[in-house]
């Protein structure tokens, strides 16, 4: 006697596998031709011309202002090209400004075209004269071959105080202009500071503005110093 074949669990689960795969096949073909029809709607309906009939009022008012060229408070044109742009500066029109005439009154105008004049001479013949600068050798020597020479010191009061060449006349160089009577006329003027600049101010002053024969001391108050000409007396 025959005994009936258990049926194949294995078969069975195989082919159940094999629908189950086949519906999903299936569906994912269906939904990938749905995607593809809802994209050629899309475009259809952006290349109609329903599509471009909406406008956005926000849009609108940029279009406006780049497109048309609006004027700004500020003068500039928005959207226009660089080289017509008024914000380029080879396109901005020189603007005229009219101001009152000084008054200057003839004896003042004399007197400033002279200072000009012996300004100009001065800057002209300075480097061949050497900047009008001494050294302290020269000027030991100058000034033992020829008395008419008075020194100068344009530091500070308290600076003077503190050590200053034999019988050199304080003047700060602030005050200059009003003490200019205390260095007597015709006399060969030397002048030195902390610094050769402030002695160079003093000197170009002098010559310019007080028409004197004057000279930087060369190094200042440390070369004298060190050259054993200063005293505190």
């Amino acid at each position: 006697m025959t005994r009936p074949k258990k049926p194949n669990i294995i078969s069975r689960r195989c082919t159940v596998s094999v629908q189950v795969i086949q519906m999903m096949i299936s569906k994912s073909f269906l939904c990938s031709v749905a995607l593809a029809c809802l994209l050629i709607q899309a475009c259809a309906v952006d290349e109609s011309p329903a599509a471009n009939t909406y406008s956005d009022p926000a849009i609108n008012e940029l279009k406006k202002q780049v497109l048309e060229d609006k004027k700004t408070v500020s003068g500039s044109y928005k959207g226009q090209p660089w080289a017509t742009s008024s914000l380029n500066e080879s396109n901005q029109k020189a603007v005229s400004v009219t101001s009152a005439p000084v008054q200057i009154s003839a004896a003042t105008q004399g007197t400033s075209n002279n200072y000009l004049i012996v300004a100009d001479s001065f800057l002209k013949v300075s480097q061949i004269n050497g900047l009008y600068i001494i050294s302290i050798p020269d000027f030991v020597n100058s000034s033992k071959a020829d008395p008419n020479w008075v020194v100068v010191d344009v530091r500070t009061a308290d600076r003077y105080a503190q050590g200053h060449v034999q019988d050199a006349l304080s003047i700060p160089l602030e005050n200059l202009i009003s003490q200019l009577g205390m260095i007597p006329a015709g006399k060969k003027v030397a002048v030195y500071g902390d610094l050769d600049i402030d002695a160079a101010y003093a000197v170009e002053t002098l010559r310019i503005f007080a028409d004197r024969d004057a000279y930087v001391l060369s190094g200042g108050i440390s070369a004298l110093q060190a050259a054993g000409l200063t005293t505190t007396m």
